[in-house]
């Protein structure tokens, strides 16, 4: 066996053998349903969930007993939300009064409460939790400044509870370790430097520089042109363009002392005059203004980087907006890996034009007065990574003597808490025998390649029957940050301080406030709202040809800011449903229809609220556009979103062989109509009674989150391909929702749902709680997420006070 497949065998070996299951189980004698609760079920629910009926295999009559075992205190648990939320007894059947319901919830309530006394435990099984790809990526990020594809070749992680870093669900192959072992490669090959310090070099250039190099291209083209001349036809075609007056390469023409963008297809970029051969953080700066614009229209400049190869999709860095003669400086710290680029792109201004027309153009377009580029800018040498696996010691004079000491430093960094001298001794056996035919380096970074693929690395691991004050720290970072805890987490927990209420606030508050945190706000809201899914669907072009991927950003980056001003300002979580408020920029105000907003930094804005319906969650084009698939909206996918996404109150499946519905905006037929329909279905009714009144509430928002008061249609023209757009059918945005009310429009349905603030809350709580501890909420657990989402509420506070009252729950303590 060959070392890498012995590493692979090894790992996988190990983290079987960390695999544990506790199963729970407690017994008590039967407790008997009260005389108040046995009427109660006689009269409203006995006909469906007993002797003759049994809907969903549940009946009243047999369930004598709510704490006997886990199953049937779910069971009840259920039947108390049923009639707490309203959705039982059916609305066609007898309706019991408030003073009847009351009673029976209470004597469930607190039965339940003495089922989570016995029952004890969150679940039947602790799972050892896998570090998910982001989780890794930040990791090693964290821990050795090292950035790149090195985790593009791990499988998807498998969602659950609609998050990817559930435990039950993050799967360990023996051909995964393989992947991880490369990934160790590429870490350690960039982490270690061998190399003197590069030079960190500093370059001033405007756009005369790249005109000498497009004459130099030129020059080269002519070259080639005369061994290697056009066809007759291509000639020709020349000629004949020449006669026209087109001809000539692009260029950048002197505007005084600057230069001009001439069109949108001319992308100055930094190949050749800032070649990157090392990887690392570089600054770029330009400075530019919009020239022959006396209209003052904007003009945008985007900065972007990376290969720019076919399938590389590049990142963008900003985007500058340029409104008259007014030069603007922007500023950049991008990471560039060896080859990468950065590239200016006019947003604005004329497509393509030849060369022989660039002197004559009097169009505005964007000026650029200076640029400046810097890199790499290495804050200390060695580097973060060399210094995580070596200190200031150089790799080329390793000995082995050095060995003990070194291990003994880098295994709890990795590891992520204190390791024994037994287990240090391993690593050094391990590299001992690695020595037998390698040099001191290789075996080094060998053994490390061992500790990187170790489950101690790869995974979660708690030691002992209960969290100790590491495994907080690496819980509260992973949740915060999504990386490994940095040192002063480290030393809190080997001192024992961070176990103290105090003084887990303050870190909580430290964490929050470190830039850090934006990981986990883009992680949890991305995946929470589905908004991480934004432009996997795109719009109809033709149907929505205002669509960019301007806008695309601007969707998602609006939601991101809204959730970090309610983490900042601790806003009521109530703000979710309504607010006064909104996070914008100017593209998506425009698209909004709101005034007087400039530029394109996301700022908060006071909303007029007889003006607009913006404001919250719902309104927001992110959530509008991931409810809808591109073309239409449909009441039932947004619905089901709004009710598991939003109120915590998911429907059940629906039926094999049902077919979805979708709105006919040719004119047949009405959704309206189609949902009618949809509910004279018996197995339909039930689901869709309370899922489509939540949808239609939404329907004057169209696929990209604009308000319409009708839905979009295509006509038909004499080209094909370029059909009309034109107005479809009225919409029509009424409904009644279950237990609360008829509703006439958004405005009415946003009123009834600020009456279930309660729901809102709850569900945050809970979903908070799920990806914090990467586990599902068991039926024990849900008193906790209760509590917790009660203290927020009762002090009319938000998601700042809901986090800090999870990490100081005995739910974030729990096993």
């Amino acid at each position: 066996m060959n070392s890498s497949a012995f590493l692979n065998r090894l790992t996988f070996v190990a983290v079987l053998s960390l695999t544990c299951a506790a199963s729970v189980h407690a017994a008590e004698p039967p407790t008997k349903i009260p005389d108040v609760a046995n009427r109660f079920f006689n009269a409203y629910c006995i006909d469906c969930h007993g002797p003759k009926k049994h809907k969903g295999d549940f009946r009243v009559d047999t369930m004598l007993k709510v704490s006997t075992t886990r199953e049937d205190a779910e069971y009840w648990q259920l039947v108390r939300d049923n009639l707490s939320l309203g959705d039982m007894p059916p609305e066609k059947a007898k309706q019991p009064k408030a003073a009847e319901v009351e009673p029976v919830t209470e004597w469930i309530e607190g039965e339940l409460r003495r089922a989570r006394r016995m029952l004890g435990g969150h679940a039947d099984e602790v799972v050892l939790r896998r570090l998910n790809r982001t989780e890794y990526q930040y990791t090693i990020e964290d821990l050795f400044d090292v950035r790149g594809d090195f985790a593009e070749a791990f499988p998807a992680d498998a969602k659950s509870e609609g998050f990817d870093n559930i435990g039950a669900s993050l799967a360990l192959s023996a051909e995964q370790v393989d992947q991880y072992m490369a990934a160790a490669d590429y870490v350690l090959d960039r982490a270690i430097v061998t190399k003197p310090r590069p030079e960190t070099k500093m370059l001033a250039f405007s756009l005369a520089d790249h005109n000498v190099q497009i004459e130099e291209n030129e020059k080269r083209q002519e070259e080639y042109r005369k061994k290697h001349p056009p066809s007759e036809f291509e000639r020709k075609k020349q000629e004949a363009e020449r006669a026209k007056g087109n001809y000539g390469h692009g260029y950048y023409p002197k505007y005084g002392e600057d230069e001009l963008i001439p069109m949108k297809y001319m992308k100055p970029e930094t190949r050749h005059l800032f070649p990157v051969r090392e990887a690392g953080w570089y600054r770029f700066k330009v400075v530019g203004y919009a020239a022959r614009n006396p209209d003052h229209h904007t003009f945008r400049l985007q900065i972007e980087y990376g290969s720019f190869g076919q399938a590389d999709i590049p990142q963008v860095a900003g985007v500058v907006q340029y409104t008259d003669e007014t030069p603007v400086e922007a500023e950049y710290r991008v990471y560039l890996q060896p080859n990468q680029q950065i590239r200016l792109s006019m947003q604005d201004g004329p497509n393509w034009m030849w060369g022989s027309h660039i002197a004559d153009n009097k169009e505005a377009v964007v000026a650029i007065h200076a640029m400046e580029m810097e890199g790499p800018l290495i804050e200390q040498w060695p580097p973060r990574g060399h210094r995580t696996l070596l200190g200031e010691r150089d790799a080329k004079a390793l000995t082995d003597d050095d060995m003990p000491r070194v291990f003994a430093e880098l295994a709890p960094r990795l590891f992520r808490r204190p390791v024994s001298e037994a287990v240090v001794g391993q690593y050094v056996d391990f590299y001992k025998a690695a020595r037998s035919d390698m040099q001191p380096l290789d075996a080094f970074r060998y053994t490390v390649k061992a500790m990187m693929v170790s489950p101690h690395f790869l995974y979660h691991v708690e030691v002992g029957a209960n969290p100790d004050a590491y495994a907080i720290a690496n819980r509260l970072s992973y949740f915060l940050w999504r990386s490994a805890p940095d040192d002063t987490l480290y030393r809190l927990a080997a001192s024992g301080k961070l176990m103290e209420p105090g003084v887990l606030h303050a870190q909580v508050d430290r964490m929050l406030a470190d830039g850090r945190s934006d990981r986990f706000l883009r992680d949890f809201v991305g995946q929470w709202l589905d908004v991480d899914r934004v432009g996997d669907m795109q719009p109809d072009a033709k149907l929505y040809p205002e669509y960019d991927e301007e806008l695309e950003r601007a969707m998602v980056d609006e939601t991101r800011a809204f959730f970090r001003e309610m983490l900042d300002k601790d806003l009521p979580l109530s703000n979710l449903i309504d607010s006064d408020w909104a996070m914008l920029n100017d593209r998506l105000a425009r698209h909004y229809g709101i005034p007087d907003v400039k530029g394109n930094q996301f700022r908060r804005v006071a909303l007029d609220k007889q003006q607009t319906v913006r404001g919250g969650l719902l309104t927001q084009a992110s959530v509008l556009n991931v409810t809808s698939n591109g073309t239409v909206t449909s009441p039932v996918v947004r619905g089901v979103w709004l009710l598991r996404r939003l109120l915590g109150t998911p429907p059940s499946p629906p039926p094999p062989d049902v077919p979805a519905i979708e709105p006919d905006i040719r004119g047949a037929s009405t959704i309206q109509q189609q949902l009618a329909a949809h509910r004279n279905i018996e197995q339909c009714a039930a689901c869709h009674s309370k899922i489509d009144p939540y949808g239609m509430a939404l329907e004057n928002f169209d696929v990209i989150g604009q308000w319409r008061d009708k839905y979009r249609a295509l006509e038909p023209t004499r080209d094909p391909d370029r059909p009309k757009l034109v107005d479809g059918q009225t919409v029509v945005a009424s409904d009644t929702l279950p237990k609360l009310g008829a509703y006439d429009d958004f405005r009415g349905f946003r009123a009834l749902l600020l009456k279930r603030q309660d729901l809102v809350c709850e569900n945050v709580a809970r979903t908070l709680s799920t990806y914090a501890l990467g586990r599902a909420m068991g039926f024990v657990d849900e008193q906790y997420v209760r509590d917790i989402a009660a203290e927020t509420q009762a002090r009319h506070a938000g998601l700042k006070t809901m986090i800090h009252a999870l990490v100081t729950s005995e739910l974030f303590r729990k096993p």
